[in-house]
């Protein structure tokens, strides 16, 4: 009998145990691999949310400071502003004040117009959007582009009857009082016949801004609705301290409905009451004077008074003059003014720096994030938030005519314009 060979048998059963063990975890892998790519979200609406937060490098190294900016441009509709559609609407259909086959209406400047168009088709609805006539052209493009209707108006103040809000908000009552005459009309089996206030449902149709399909209207109500502050204090806020892992010293952001500032304010500070949060408000606008002095106008003017269109700027969707109910949730530690030039000169800053291609407010929350970096010193925290891209800004904040006609081209090589050499 030959000899057998111990040491070449021990050596190929090892190798076969580590072939098998390979090929074994390489299944594994390839097996979660597989689950990996399976992982998808849910529709639009589940991709909604969780964006990045990314280290501004420019600003960050300028000021000695981790300046943090949340990517809410990387949202589907591509601003901030979807998170509050989604909530609005959700909120508006779990409560029964929405059906699908509906109409939500809004008065908006722009971004959540086009997040209201973006997000009301994935639940069967429809959307109208009021809109001042001064706002950027290529947001109203855009939304007529995602199917919703696109009523421009004058800009007046909100007190006015025709402020673009109030008009929104009258058309959903249009829209609820025809759907209620027509089911009122099928009813009664002569719906072609029918007279209602002296004409007929068919006249109606005619006239009316909605179709005859419509099951009713809905006011979204961004600047009242709570469902704003609510998308940010349960959404924005969360992720913000799970990005940072809880280590955040300050929050900055511009407010136009406050709902953003309000939600993300006050979630921050439920979790950690030293973390300091911040406005950074436009000219014309009178949060700042609120924040800092108690009242909502300069002590030239007395509160209440201002009638007439008050804005001084040409940054879109920040600054007002009132005070929601959602800004009324925020807490807050302080204000700063910024300018239009400030926000011109730190847009170009951070294409040139960055690689951001940002919009007004982008550009005004991070003025707002180097001023509180400034007033903290070096060696802190900052988020702020990223609202949308440039590309809704093409044809005014970023038209280098339109910019020159109010003396706002941008000159400067670094941060010099906010004191930084």
């Amino acid at each position: 009998m030959a000899p057998v060979n111990m040491t070449g048998a021990v050596v190929a059963a090892a190798a076969l145990l580590m072939l098998s063990s390979y090929s074994f975890f390489f299944r594994l892998s390839q097996k979660k691999t597989r689950k990996d790519k399976l992982s998808m979200r849910n529709g639009l609406v589940d991709a909604i949310g969780n964006t990045p937060l990314i280290r501004i490098n420019s600003l960050s190294e300028a000021t000695g400071c981790e300046i943090l900016g949340k990517c809410e441009f990387l949202n589907p509709g591509g601003s901030v502003k979807d998170r509050v559609a989604l909530k609005i609407i959700q909120e508006a259909l779990e409560s029964g004040k929405l059906f699908p086959g509906g109409i939500v209406t809004e008065g908006s400047a722009g971004s959540t117009a086009i997040s209201l168009a973006t997000v009301a088709p994935a639940y069967g609805c429809k959307c109208h959007v009021v809109i001042p006539d001064d706002a950027a052209i290529e947001k109203s493009q855009i939304i007529e582009a995602l199917g919703a209707t696109v009523e421009r108006v004058r800009p007046v103040s909100i007190t006015h009857k025709d402020h673009y809000v109030n008009i929104a908000r009258r058309r959903a009552d249009e829209a609820n009082e025809l759907a209620s005459k027509r089911r009122l009309a099928s009813e009664t089996n002569g719906i072609h016949q029918e007279k209602t206030n002296g004409c007929t449902v068919e006249e109606e149709k005619e006239s009316s801004l909605f179709s005859d399909s419509v099951t009713g209207g809905f006011f979204a109500d961004q600047f009242e609705n709570l469902a704003n502050y609510r998308a940010h204090y349960e959404g924005t806020g969360p992720e913000i301290w799970h990005q940072t892992q809880g280590n955040i010293d300050a929050f900055v952001a511009a407010a136009g409905t406050g709902g953003t500032l309000a939600g993300v304010s006050r979630f921050l500070q439920d979790k950690n009451e030293r973390v300091k949060c911040f406005l950074i408000d436009p000219p014309g606008s009178g949060l700042y004077n609120k924040v800092t002095r108690g009242v909502m106008y300069t002590r030239e003017e007395a509160e209440g008074r201002r009638l007439k269109n008050p804005f001084d700027t040409i940054t879109e969707g920040i600054g007002i003059n009132r005070l929601t109910k959602n800004f009324l949730m925020a807490k807050l530690d302080g204000g700063y003014r910024g300018t239009d030039k400030e926000a011109v000169e730190m847009s170009r800053f951070l294409l040139k720096n960055d690689g951001l291609f940002v919009g007004s407010s982008s550009a005004m929350n991070c003025v707002g994030a180097v001023r509180v970096a400034q007033t903290l010193g070096p060696g802190h925290t900052i988020v702020t938030i990223l609202c949308d891209s440039g590309m809704r800004h093409l044809s005014k904040f970023h038209d280098p005519k339109y910019l020159d006609l109010y003396g706002l081209s941008p000159s400067a090589i670094g941060l010099e314009f906010l004191g930084i050499k």
